[in-house]
């Protein structure tokens, strides 16, 4: 029989349900009619008086049918789970979703209420409210949409409380402490309420920008703390700054602003901060006092001596907006005795607040605390971003005990001042050294240089020009609102590659080689590539929400053609980052097992050209490489040795096609198997090789298949990758891995299930979902005619007669080699199961029977 397929939804929820129920104290034996009266009959009693005291507290006009809506949702949802702990938060979770429910989140929420109020009424913590939120969007099978927002609120406040614990040193380091009566009582601006008031002011206008990147918010705090101490110096109320520091930094008398300085004592990167204060703070703050928002003055001299009625307007608009996006109140952080900014020892508890409830009860249980600890709760946004180390690149970076920062805020900056720091000088322009190669081919490379670079920019202008008009003001609004200076970023970083790829390929090269140098350098696809890298590197430094093959995608370049400057950037330019290197390695390891496979990829035609198709492992280990040599590269032979793997491919500079290389073959030796082919190709299929060999090894070691599983599941991977090659077109090279892995075991007669095999691949640094959720096929492809004999087809050791149906899934063409050129059809997505049962198991049966213990011809 073959293997039923996996409904996802239903297999969720079954095993979500499994443990609620598993983790109750009630007795098993009480039966499951029981259970379900008992819910019911407490869900229509003594909770609905409760439910209806909570939403009068909240309204005591609030509109009957919200409240029905709300409690019919809770009822239903009662009946259908257990509900652990106090219904108290639970009823929050329902009041608090309906008021999302069936309302676009880019309108205005049908019923306006504060989440801080609902917590406070409820009694129950942040923490507490938002882990039951998370499950109860679960249980109501809520849209995609009302997920997002949750993690969107929640985010918002993680970001919020790194960045207050940020502050407190800052405000150490530059304000004085508290004298006296310092007080909400108190007449005149004293250290609590310019505390108060500087928070006040960085929440809305963080809420303003509607950015949750937590590099800008860090940025958009330093403009309001420099703002803040610009005032108070104008104002004549230096009594209220730190004179130590005023003595340090020696400013000058023309000078008023210390956002350079507070970047450097603090971490920041001074150029993204000055533009960002020059572009978004002092616009937005002029517009504000335009609009009488606040009242500074039209030079902005004015704000911290108009206290009371700023932190009063402020107020006001920062409570309208967060009940319009049902947000939590960021000013819960404000302590109630300013003197505790003042000792270090707070800033570990400074947000304790997020635990306790409004009573100051800590209504978490010992086990959510343990998975949601203050830390890991204020880095959740910070978790998400960080990227795992790819495994075929656990060699290729140092170590992240060295070089990866402590704190959220420092990590976030890490990048970006590495990247200032290699843009560091006039990159847009070639020195004499570099000019003098490119001249062998062109007798103005500059000018041709400058004429590609600005049709690019001017395509990635247009592309996100018209996504901003597609998608709304909000969509990646940090890298909309700084597109000057990211695609100048991009610009200098394209010229530092260039002038250092370079002079590196010179050097290793030689003199002799200076015109062929000089013709790649020159090529468009060369340039491009290197164009499409460091804008790609700069939307990962900047955590843009435009991710990898968008760069790829908008400038129309082929995956295939692009990943060859990878290596070459990264062994040229040694100051690179850890996290720049690693997320290069994983962009490449993106188009090796996924985007070289489409069903456009230059790859098709160019393994069609090929007199011996896909090259065996063998032939394009290095040692089969015929002339090579690491202290004397000829010309024709340009690899070099990759940092970090002896055994890792060697990068080639040329854009080789492969029809010459493939000629060149042909003539050295008649047996294509025996001599290397020096192509384009040869480096693509061994990076493949490598790739593959080092996932399917740790799958292996995971489900623990023995040494002979593991010879017999790559001999077949090499068995598909070189005789069913269309198995991989539009495919992912995970899909057929662990088919392969699965049939193995299966004539190995070994206990591996493919839920096993899944369980296990999701623990890969590269895992996701859709991979074995979403894999292509014709829509017009007919399942397999199978003759059941009764035996169990999930297995291919049967030596019965089943027919299965031969053809690929892709139709192509197909060369003498047996490699299939892929055709545009139209397609469909199963999930894996039924692509192995269906298509895989029909392409690869007669060679599996090979490898049977026992075969014989």
């Amino acid at each position: 029989m073959f293997l039923s397929s996996v409904d996802h939804n239903s297999y969720l929820k079954v095993r979500y349900m499994a443990e609620d129920i598993d983790t109750k104290s009630e007795p098993s034996s009480k039966s499951s009619s029981t259970r379900q009266s008992e819910i019911a009959d407490n869900s229509h009693l003594e909770p609905a008086t409760a439910f209806l005291d909570i939403c009068k507290q909240l309204d005591p006009e609030i509109d009957e049918n919200f409240v029905e809506k709300a409690w019919k949702q809770y009822d239903t949802i009662g009946k259908q789970y257990v509900l652990e702990g106090k219904q108290l938060t639970w009823y929050a979770c329902a009041v608090y979703l309906s008021m999302w429910q069936g309302s676009p989140l880019e309108h205005a929420i049908p019923k306006k209420y504060s989440l801080a109020e609902l917590l406070r009424i409820c009694k129950i913590s942040v923490l507490e409210f938002f882990d039951k939120a998370t499950k109860w969007v679960e249980m109501v099978n809520g849209p995609r949409r009302l997920k997002d927002h949750i993690n969107r609120v929640q985010s918002s406040l993680a970001v919020a409380a790194v960045v207050f614990k940020k502050l407190l040193p800052i405000f150490r380091k530059i304000f004085a402490p508290p004298c006296g009566n310092d007080d909400d009582e108190a007449k005149g601006l004293n250290c609590k309420k310019l505390f108060s008031l500087l928070w006040t002011l960085f929440i809305v206008m963080r809420k303003q920008f509607n950015s949750d990147d937590l590099m800008n918010s860090f940025h958009l705090l330093l403009c309001t703390v420099d703002f803040i101490f610009q005032d108070l110096r104008r104002s004549q109320l230096t009594c209220l700054l730190d004179g130590d520091f005023i003595n340090a930094i020696e400013m000058q008398p023309e000078e008023d602003s210390i956002l350079e300085t507070l970047c450097q004592i603090f971490e920041g990167v001074i150029l993204d901060a000055k533009h960002f204060r020059t572009h978004c703070w002092l616009p937005r703050m002029r517009k504000m006092s335009e609009e009488k928002i606040i009242e500074a003055g039209e030079d902005l001299t004015s704000f911290v001596v108009n206290e009371v009625i700023n932190k009063e307007k402020l107020g006001n608009m920062y409570e309208e907006l967060i009940v319009k996006r049902g947000e939590m109140d960021e000013r819960m952080f404000l302590p109630a005795d300013i003197s505790v900014v003042f000792d270090e020892a707070y800033d570990e508890c400074a947000v304790q607040r997020l635990r306790r409830s409004e009573d100051g009860e800590n209504l978490v249980d010992a086990d959510m605390l343990l998975r949601l600890s203050t830390q890991s709760c204020l880095e959740r946004l910070q978790d998400q971003r960080q990227q795992k180390t790819p495994l075929s690149g656990r060699g290729y970076v140092i170590s992240a005990e060295q070089y990866c920062p402590a704190t959220p805020v420092s990590a976030s900056l890490y990048n970006a001042s590495k990247l200032e720091s290699l843009l560091h000088g006039n990159w847009k322009r070639l020195d004499a050294e570099v000019e003098s190669i490119l001249c062998h081919s062109c007798q103005d490379p500059l000018e041709k240089i400058m004429n590609i670079v600005s049709q690019l920019n001017g395509r990635l202008e247009e592309v996100v020009e018209n996504e901003g008009q597609i998608d709304g003001a909000d969509y990646d609004t940090s890298f909309r609102e700084m597109f000057a200076v990211r695609k100048s970023n991009t610009e200098c970083l394209f010229f530092r590659f260039l002038h250092k790829i370079a002079l590196s390929e010179k050097d290793r090269l030689g003199n002799g080689s200076i015109v062929k140098l000089s013709a790649v350098l020159l090529r468009e696809d060369f340039l491009k590539s290197l164009y499409v890298c460091s804008l790609q590197l700069v939307l990962f430094t900047y955590e843009s929400v435009r991710e990898f093959p968008w760069s790829l995608e908008i400038m129309r370049l082929p995956a295939v053609h692009f990943y060859k400057v990878i290596e070459l950037i990264i062994r040229a330019d040694s100051s690179l980052s850890r996290e720049m290197v690693k997320h290069l390695n994983k962009v490449e390891e993106r188009v090796l097992e996924e985007f070289a496979w489409s069903l456009e990829s230059p790859l098709w035609p160019s393994l069609q050209r090929r007199a011996d198709g896909v090259p065996s492992s063998q032939a394009v280990s290095l040692e089969a490489v015929e002339g090579y040599s690491v202290r004397q590269p000829s010309i024709s032979h340009r690899y070099t040795v990759s940092p970090v793997k002896p055994l890792a491919a060697k990068r080639r500079l040329e854009f080789d096609d492969d029809d010459s290389s493939c000629i060149a073959a042909k003539r050295r030796a008649p047996d294509a198997e025996s001599s290397a082919p020096t192509s384009a190709t040869l480096l693509f299929f061994r990076k493949v090789y490598y790739l593959a060999a080092v996932r399917l090894r740790d799958l292996c070691e995971r489900v623990r298949l023995d040494e002979k599983g593991r010879q017999r599941a790559w001999t077949l991977f090499e068995h598909i990758l070189r005789t069913e090659t269309s198995l991989m077109a539009g495919r992912h090279l995970d899909q057929n891995l662990m088919c392969c892995l699965y049939v193995v075991a299966k004539i190995g007669q070994q206990n591996i299930s493919f839920h096993d095999i899944m369980y296990h691949y999701r623990h890969q640094p590269q895992a996701a979902s859709r991979v074995y959720r979403r894999v292509m096929v014709e829509s017009t492809s007919s399942p397999p005619i199978i003759l059941d004999d009764g035996a169990s087809h999930d297995s291919v050791g049967s030596a019965s007669g089943d027919k299965f149906r031969s053809e690929s899934s892709v139709s192509g063409v197909v060369t003498g080699s047996g490699t299939a050129t892929p055709e545009h059809q139209n397609v469909e997505y199963i999930d894996l199961i039924k692509y192995y049962n269906h298509i895989f198991i029909a392409r690869v049966k007669s060679f599996v029977q090979k490898l049977q213990p026992g075969f014989t011809e």
